[in-house]
């Protein structure tokens, strides 16, 4: 299919109702109708490897430091806290004082994040589709 083509689908699909289409960042992200606004941050979100694996551990272990993350995940310790601070500013991820000297972060709300994350599960076939699909700029 031509992008025009695409272009031409997806103007009907919005006129239509049946998917919403926001401007971000230069790029257009399509989301089904029936999903939230708060659901569209977290989908947004789910697109980058690196959020979703911290978010994906939280699930796994509700409360972790930034330390922890770091080993689970396989990250620097400063792409981890980078990463949480847009999750916090999300209001995906909360921070919580265990002691004086221990920050431990949790998810908001876990039990929605796990059924997304269920869903959001990426195969090879997904990964090559999303890495496809981003090479469409509406």
């Amino acid at each position: 299919m031509s992008f025009n083509s695409t272009r031409y689908h997806v103007d009907k699909l919005t006129t239509a109702g049946e998917i919403i289409r926001v401007e971000e960042g230069g790029y257009s992200r399509l989301y089904p109708a029936w999903i939230s606004e708060s659901e569209r941050a977290i989908f947004t979100l789910f697109r980058g490897e690196t959020d979703r694996k911290i978010m994906a551990s939280l699930v796994a272990d509700p409360i972790l430091s930034n330390k922890q993350l770091s080993e689970l995940t396989n990250l620097a310790k400063s792409t981890v806290s980078e990463h949480l601070a847009g999750l916090v500013r999300a209001g995906i991820v909360k921070t919580r004082q265990v002691t004086e000297n221990f920050v431990a972060y949790e998810l908001e709300r876990p039990e929605q994040i796990r059924l997304l994350l269920k869903d959001q599960n990426p195969s090879f076939l997904k990964k090559a589709g999303d890495r496809f699909t981003d090479l469409w700029d509406f």
